[in-house]
């Protein structure tokens, strides 16, 4: 049988759960008493030098020199907190004495009667509260409202990850966001000492495989604790405690996968981890913001949540600003902690001692508005939420299901485990769609004369040319458009994973750049991130809702430039080396019907191509207008070149000079696709920027 609290535990869940009450000499106390009085006060004093049942002896003998003497009652129901009928005893008997600070009392018996889950008896107690108790109705309210959720459960049906959970206690569950990989921190015990370590999970057919270590990041000396893996698992935020090189007793630290490997362990810095107390990092889907638990001042009464502006550097590093606290509508006067925030960037998840409470650690649930404000925290309901504690909880991009650490109730089975459940859809959060990326360049030269996209290969001829950013095999006339190659010359189409051009040219390898999704609706960057330095890869994480356009760019290439379509669940990004009439297609460019007026939402990438001219003095560019077969020739070709012409004049408006740009239009003299059908007319609606 496991034990169910640990050291590693305390500095999380159990210093949380209970707050300890200080019963000094500064204080007025509710007695003339002097005999009283000082009994009392050496008791407190000699505290922590005598048993518990000691302790309680003595106050007892204060409440025999005065029975409405209300604080040694308190300190005996304190005292005895492992025990809470024994704090019940004493407590009821201070109100049958008619003790000192009556309606306190109430309070402190109601508050150990729900976290026993006795809601109607606690009830009936604070029903005693005199009317000059100035939060009265408010307490009374309250418990109305728990009576009435209790009465109208949520539907909640947790399964054992059997095939995942081990012997030990499993709790502050994170899921990636296409719910592949599932990470946990998870207690070890031996005789003498507890430690926490770091595990994952894979899917494997639909199955959570067994919780294994995080070899890279595990300490045989050090505690690694509650941790947080993003929504791309790319990142890995987790709590240290006592390092070298720490900064207070507990610091947040971060480590960055690359192709399966995680690095060695960054602290987050002096601007994040301070001299108090911070934990539970979670790491926004955009990768820009990071939220996390801490005990710095200034407070709203114990632990809050706070939230930080995050920079990613181009090694992949990670800069942190000044943290600044959630607020009211979040942070309660008592515990909240183990924030969550969803892959949609918008809703936050935490647990809480404190606000509309079932008396454990409850999962409550807040939203930010378009204003950037939280609305105020929600219990998310019974029996999700009840008397016992919830030991972390997160969600998969979709937001319907869940996976939650509880305590195994099975005699055979005693401890923390994970579990999965389908959240109801009133505290979903807006669902995520997930994209998987790879960004390629042109690499080794090989002898044979295949062009292979996935399983699938197809003859190209004796020669293969790269133009722009799409491969364009010379003899056999096959095009690669996006994530497809289809074969012109011949009847073939080539669609799957992982592209490669094996042929007496090149071969495509993934390789390290910049990846920004730019928000339309918002005008604004939504997402910056890198692929993977050895395969390319990246994630996107995107709102079901909205339009976004993507930029991937690397020095020394000319950029790539696309409208996201998230109805594809991958993507392939091929980067050409800055040459003399290389291309890429301007598909954030944005024009309205007939017109040659830039839309507004043009304008990340106009800057884009600013940048990329800045960057590079000395290339010089031809923006070339396209259009479908729709209406004549000479119209088409006039509209391409007024097009040309808009974003030549919206580049010299920037700084470009105008010696470095040409712009013409070619109207519909060179499709790439078949203006038989609209997606064909759409893709040869476009604008390009080929290097002169």
């Amino acid at each position: 049988m496991n034990i169910i609290i640990r050291t590693s535990l305390v500095a999380v869940i159990l210093l949380l759960a209970y707050n300890t009450h200080s019963y000094g000499q500064k204080q007025i106390l509710s007695t003339a008493n002097k005999k009283a009085k000082t009994i009392y006060t050496k008791a407190i004093e000699d505290k922590y030098r005598m048993s518990v049942d000691e302790f309680c002896i003595k106050m007892k003998k204060a409440i025999d020199a005065d029975k409405m003497f209300v604080e040694p009652y308190w300190a005996i129901a304190d005292a005895n907190n492992s025990d809470k009928e024994k704090s019940i005893e004493i407590l009821k008997l201070a109100i049958k004495n008619n003790a000192h600070r009556k309606d306190e009392t109430l309070k402190k018996l109601a508050d150990i009667l729900k976290n026993m889950g006795r809601y109607g008896e606690a009830q009936t107690y604070l029903r005693q509260l005199s009317d000059t108790c100035k939060d009265r109705q408010t307490i009374l309210d309250e418990y109305n409202q728990i009576m009435y959720m209790i009465e109208h459960p949520v539907p909640f049906s947790p399964q054992n990850l059997v095939y995942a959970n081990t012997t030990k206690d499993e709790y502050f569950p994170s899921v990636t966001a296409d719910d592949k990989i599932l990470s946990v921190t998870m207690s070890s015990m031996g005789n003498y000492a507890s430690n926490e370590d770091l595990y994952w999970s894979k899917k494997d057919g639909g199955r959570w495989t067994a919780f294994v270590p995080i070899k890279e990041l595990n300490s045989p000396t050090f505690n690694e604790g509650s941790q947080t893996i993003s929504a791309d698992g790319r990142y890995m935020f987790f709590v240290a405690c006592n390092m070298p090189e720490g900064f207070g007793s507990c610091d947040i630290y971060y480590s960055i996968c690359t192709d399966g490997v995680w690095s060695k362990p960054i602290n987050a810095g002096k601007s994040l981890n301070t001299s108090y107390w911070e934990s539970n990092p979670s790491l926004s889907s955009s990768g820009d913001e990071l939220f996390f638990t801490s005990n710095r001042p200034p407070t709203y009464g114990g632990r809050d949540l706070w939230h930080c502006r995050v920079e990613q550097l181009s090694d992949g590093k990670l800069r942190f600003s000044n943290p600044e606290n959630l607020g009211q509508a979040v942070n309660s006067p008592q515990d909240d902690y183990a924030p969550y925030i969803h892959a949609d960037n918008r809703t936050l998840y935490f647990l809480s001692k404190g606000h509309l409470n079932f008396g454990g650690s409850d999962i409550f649930v807040s939203r930010r508005g378009e204003d950037g404000k939280w609305s105020k925290a929600k219990n998310i309901g019974y029996p999700i939420n009840k008397n016992t504690d919830c030991y972390g909880f997160t969600l998969n991009g979709a937001g319907d299901k869940g996976y939650i650490s509880l305590l195994n109730t099975d005699e055979k089975e005693r401890g923390i485990d994970v579990y999965e459940f389908r959240l109801y859809e009133e505290a979903r959060p807006s669902s995520v769609v997930c994209i998987k990326g790879r960004v390629e360049i042109e690499s080794t030269r090989v002898g044979s004369e295949k062009q292979r996209v996935g399983n699938k290969s197809a003859s190209v001829g004796d020669k293969s040319t790269l133009v722009g950013n799409n491969p364009t095999p010379v003899g056999s006339k096959s095009t690669r458009v996006g994530n497809k190659s289809t074969s012109v010359g011949d009847k073939s189409t080539l669609v799957g994973s992982n592209p490669t051009l094996v042929g007496s040219k090149s071969t495509l390898v993934g390789t390290f750049a910049t990846v920004e999704i730019f928000d339309y609706l918002r005008k604004k960057p939504f997402f910056l991130s890198h692929s993977d330095s050895k395969t390319g890869e990246f994630t996107l994480i995107l709102p079901d809702s909205g339009e976004y356009g993507l930029n991937v760019r690397k020095p020394g290439y000319v950029f790539y430039s696309s409208k996201i379509d998230k109805t594809k669940d991958t993507l392939y990004v091929l980067l050409s080396k800055i040459e003399r009439g290389k291309s890429v297609v301007l598909d954030n460019i944005f024009f309205a019907f007939d017109s040659f007026e830039l839309d507004p939402k043009s304008d990340n990438e106009i800057d884009r191509l600013v940048s990329f001219l800045k960057d590079n003095p000395s290339v010089a560019i031809e923006i070339v207008g396209h259009t479908d077969n729709i209406g004549s020739e000479k119209r088409n070709r006039v509209l391409s070149e007024n097009r040309a012409l808009s974003v030549k004049k919206a580049l010299v408006a920037k700084g470009i000079d105008p010696s470095r740009l040409v712009a013409k239009g070619l109207g519909m003299s060179a499709p790439v696709a078949s203006n038989a059908t609209e997606a064909g007319r759409q893709l040869n609606r476009r604008v390009e920027c080929v290097v002169r």
